[in-house]
């Protein structure tokens, strides 16, 4: 499955995430390079699939 992610917030050296295809979703990660693991583990655990069934393209 196909996430697309947003960089919703940047503060206090966290980045808030939007993901298009789960709104209800909340995702958090400290840096640019966390956010494809951050974003997989967050919609696993949230959907029971694994983290590896999701791909994640980060827009800017």
């Amino acid at each position: 499955m196909k996430l697309t992610t947003r960089i919703k917030s940047a503060t206090d050296g966290k980045l808030s995430l939007d993901i298009e295809e789960l709104p209800a979703l909340e995702v958090d990660a400290k840096n640019v390079g966390e956010i494809p693991e951050a974003v997989q583990a967050a919609a696993a655990r949230l959907t029971g699939r694994d983290k590896s069934e999701f791909i994640i393209e980060v827009r800017y």
